[in-house]
């Protein structure tokens, strides 16, 4: 009997799988799936904004609501603290749950606690949207303004299983209760579908890092091509060597990052990276038609994997975070063959003469604090909000 890593649930047969982008892909399917539910529906997002895309999503809620659906949506405390107490207020009207997870405590701001930053909503324990996409104009169409760009995966199949269950503990873990919870069975009926695929989580006080973990294998053991479209890029000292040693030997890397961040201080310690990036032969893309916010890799044409994880220290110990892990070639190209759409259409190649150029001494001043006073902070939260019995399986690199 396979024996999962923690982090790292076990491979899951007979899926349909989807990419979808952010904007009307995205959003029209989300809607499509609350309208279509029939008994229960997990949301749980770290931002759900009081916006136009906010209010059409929950308008969709209390619908389904009113027609027998249970609804439960977890909210991170503070990545929706705007979700006021007007829509608490509307939405008590109605049979939703609304939990909130790890409040912010201000009498106490040295226990703020793990930030969840899943994007997932479980539809009937028969179809999931996993991403890093939250509930926010941003993100949607309707302000009429480019989406900021991220992508999410529709799945139809066993894999819904496990995503379910995530959801139900942390459901759990939201109103206090113990995480352990009896597992429930997928409808034997939902099979369809040939792609494998698998859950990763990140959860440091669970001691479980498969997202980080995975991601550092897949590197280190590249054969011949790395696609990395990430946000808020500040990997690890020992990312940032497993991608220069793969480099090295041969592996074509390509990182596709943002051009605009809606995080400057992040976007200037990333800047402090790349020349040394571009020295070790990898390539580098900025996007610059919106904010870029998506979380992907491609390994060899074999793995893609998607989710709410960021390559920096926050999503490792900071957050609890889910992704896909995705091993099928088909559906690898094809998302590729997305990628390349937007490295062609929308992306600007850095060179190492680029950055030589347009980088001042002033830049690179600032580019250098920006970086140790991000890693500064995140080791501070790190160990503000580390117990003892953690600190033994954790350290930095």
């Amino acid at each position: 009997m396979f024996k999962s890593k923690p982090g790292v649930h076990p491979y899951r047969y007979g899926n349909k799988i989807e990419l979808l982008r952010s904007g009307d892909q995205y959003f029209l399917k989300l809607l499509e799936l609350i309208e279509n539910a029939q008994n229960e529906i997990h949301l749980q997002v770290y931002i759900f904004e009081p916006d136009e895309t906010g209010e059409t999503v929950r308008e969709a809620l209390i619908i389904a609501a009113n027609r027998g659906v249970k609804i439960s949506l977890v909210l991170d405390a503070y990545g929706s603290k705007n979700f006021n107490s007007d829509w608490l207020k509307k939405l008590s009207n109605h049979p939703i749950v609304v939990n909130f997870y790890s409040p912010i405590r201000f009498n106490n701001l040295f226990k703020m606690g793990l930030r969840m930053h899943h994007k997932i909503v479980c539809i009937d324990r028969k179809y999931a949207l996993v991403g890093g996409i939250n509930i926010s104009d941003n993100y949607s169409f309707l302000d009429k303004k480019t989406p900021w760009l991220d992508y999410a995966i529709f799945i139809e199949g066993s894999l819904s299983a496990d995503i379910n269950q995530i959801c139900i503990e942390t459901l759990r873990k939201a109103q206090g209760k113990k995480t352990k919870s009896k597992q429930h069975s997928l409808n034997p009926s939902i099979t369809e579908g040939p792609i494998i695929a698998r859950v990763l989580q990140n959860n440091w006080s669970q001691a479980k890092l498969g997202i980080s973990k995975q991601y550092k294998s897949h590197i280190k053991n590249a054969n011949e091509q790395i696609t990395l479209v990430t946000s808020y890029f500040i990997p690890s000292i020992s990312l940032i060597l497993l991608m220069k040693k793969a480099a090295n030997r041969g592996v074509d890397i390509r990182i596709v990052l943002g051009a605009i961040s809606d995080v400057g201080l992040a976007k200037n310690a990333t800047d402090y990276l790349l020349n040394d990036l571009l020295k070790s032969g990898i390539k580098l893309y900025e996007w610059r038609e919106s904010v870029m916010h998506a979380k992907l890799a491609i390994i060899d044409n074999n793995t893609t994997i998607i989710g709410s994880y960021n390559l920096n220290h926050l999503s490792d110990f900071g957050s609890i975070e889910c992704n896909l892990e995705i091993a099928d070639e088909a559906f690898c190209l094809k998302t590729k063959y997305e990628i390349n759409e937007i490295i062609k259409n929308g992306c600007c190649e850095i060179t190492l003469n680029q950055m030589t150029k347009r980088q001042t001494l002033v830049d690179n001043l600032k580019n250098i604090i920006s970086y140790f006073i991000f890693r500064i902070m995140l080791k501070f939260l790190f160990f503000i909000q580390s117990g003892n019995s953690f600190k033994k399986h954790i350290k930095f690199s």
